[in-house]
């Protein structure tokens, strides 16, 4: 999994920095051996599938922090393919959306956000996906922008974002609904 591995690499890229001497070796040859499965398992249009939440906004995330942890370059190739990904799925209103679809079909799919009547744009993938951009310092800031407007116009007069739709998945296929995605990765973007 993305998610994993990255938590895993950022665990042990964060160690090393602290203990540069402990067993180093070992500890950069795993760091080496992360960011290489990250590299195969990115997909060919630049994306991750993200096992662990509505999928492909989510799992960039996870990959463009991942390599960024374990050494790549803001503009490796893998990263750059990553931000375009991201840049192509972006909505018209400024936003990203995906659905619960993606999960199983693996396949990036928006066509059950229309049914939140925001063009198909919603506030938990809009925050993965500039919290991705923002990570690989996505030089396109007139799509950051743009990203971050969505997020600022959706936000309720309670300070509080709306309850769109499933954002978190187990299993490909079981759904759940975390109702404090909507508030928490929106405002970590925003930050």
């Amino acid at each position: 999994y993305v998610e994993r591995s990255m938590a895993t690499l950022t665990a042990l890229a964060d160690f090393h920095q602290h203990d540069p001497t402990y067993r180093a070796a070992e500890i950069k040859y795993a760091i080496a051996k992360g960011r290489s499965f990250l590299k195969s398992i990115q997909r060919p249009d630049g994306s991750w599938y993200g096992s662990w939440a509505c999928c492909f906004c989510y799992g960039c995330w996870f990959g463009i922090e991942g390599l960024i942890k374990t050494g790549d370059s803001f503009d490796s190739p893998a990263i750059k393919r990553a931000c375009n990904f991201l840049i192509s799925h972006q909505r018209k209103n400024g936003g990203w959306g995906e659905d619960f679809t993606s999960c199983y079909d693996k396949d990036y799919a928006s066509r059950g956000m229309d049914a939140y009547g925001d063009d198909g744009s919603g506030v938990v993938n809009t925050a993965w996906a500039l919290l991705a951009l923002s990570a690989a310092k996505c030089d396109n800031k007139d799509a950051i922008k743009r990203g971050m407007l969505y997020l600022m116009k959706r936000q309720l007069c309670s300070g509080d974002f709306p309850q769109e739709g499933i954002a978190g998945v187990f299993n490909r296929a079981c759904g759940i609904t975390y109702t404090s995605y909507r508030n928490v990765f929106p405002l970590w973007a925003l930050g």
